[in-house]
């Protein structure tokens, strides 16, 4: 005997108390084994005729039977057999005491000392510190020979009203003067273009170590800092900003000594660009006369816009490290001299 299925034609032994499939749900039908191979070899197994989709039917509660997989959307579960399965082991061994773990390696858990990376700001800003020291000297340099060659100029011109000079000494002295003037430009450029990027680091340093940002951007302090004649006011505009900022943020500093060095630069500021006014007032007024007298003036007015601009240069050396700096303590004496009665 085997139960039937006549909806999705699967078989099974029959057991008794089985009524519903455990497929679909659906009434099992009870056959008889011979009669059912018989149907089955007379009637070989048709494809079944399509007809028309007919409306699900209602689907009934499943029937509790002896079945445990009694639903259509329950799978089947392998289970390893009881003979499969391994005995567990008791402990081994003796109990005794255990020994004492030992490594042979050094432990990296816990606490690292982390290496202390430098800081890329305050590393750029001495550098940056440090070019602009050079340069200053380079220009103070140049600067000082260009006042020298224009004063022996000078000399020439003067001895010249009395007696006539030789023309390859006139050559070397207008090649001279050629030379001083190119590399006193060249020199001041190069210093304007290193004091820009110190002004630059500075500000941004000072701005990372307070946690905010510049509220100007680079290139308009390039601009207030670089541009002749604009510098006048926009150097020491932009330098008061870092001097308050630091004040603010370093309590070691005194707001009115760092001020107060401040303006002292800017007035050797002012002085320097006057006097470098002056002496370009001069030459091109000496360019368009034909006063020797004329030409002498202009030339003194160049020797002496050199030689300011020269010490300036050599002073702003001593000035720059120390300008944002807290106030120096007195050194202690190591010998004192006591009176002796």
């Amino acid at each position: 005997m085997i139960d039937l299925c006549p909806r999705c034609r699967i078989q099974a032994p029959h057991r008794p108390g089985r009524e519903h499939c455990p497929r679909c749900g659906g009434p099992l039908s009870v056959v008889d084994d011979v009669a059912h191979a018989m149907a089955a070899t007379a009637h070989p197994a048709a494809p079944a005729p399509t007809r028309p989709a007919a409306p699900a039917p209602t689907r009934r509660a499943p029937v509790p039977t002896g079945r445990f997989y009694r639903g259509r959307n329950v799978r089947w579960v392998a289970r390893r057999p009881p003979e499969a399965i391994p005995v567990r082991r008791g402990p081994s061994g003796s109990r005794g005491p255990r020994l004492i773990p030992r490594y042979v390696y050094i432990p990296t858990w816990g606490l690292r000392d982390e290496p202390v990376k430098p800081d890329a700001t305050h590393d750029r800003i001495e550098t940056s510190r440090a070019r602009l020291l050079f340069v200053l000297v380079v220009a103070g340099t140049a600067l000082a020979a260009s006042a020298v060659i224009h004063l022996v100029r000078y000399l020439l011109l003067a001895v010249n009203r009395t007696q006539p000079l030789p023309d390859p000494l006139i050559v070397v002295s207008d090649w001279l003067i050629i030379f001083g003037g190119v590399a006193a430009f060249l020199a001041y450029v190069w210093a304007t273009l290193a004091f820009m990027r110190w002004v630059m680091d500075l500000r941004a340093g000072t701005y990372e170590d307070a946690r905010l940002l510049d509220p100007r951007r680079p290139v308009w302090v390039g601009v207030l800092v670089g541009v002749p004649l604009v510098n006048l006011i926009g150097a020491p505009l932009v330098l008061g900003e870092v001097a308050a900022r630091r004040v603010a943020h370093d309590p070691s500093l005194d707001a009115e000594r760092v001020g107060r060095r401040v303006r002292r630069l800017w007035v050797a500021w002012v002085i320097v660009n006057v006097t470098a006014v002056l002496a370009l007032i001069a030459r091109a007024v000496a360019w368009g006369s034909d006063s020797v007298q004329t030409g002498a003036n202009a030339l003194a007015m160049v020797i002496i816009s050199a030689a300011v601009s020269a010490a300036f240069a050599f002073w702003l050396t001593r000035r720059v490290p120390v300008l944002f700096d807290a106030v120096t303590a007195v050194p202690v004496p190591k010998r004192r001299w006591v009176a002796v009665g």
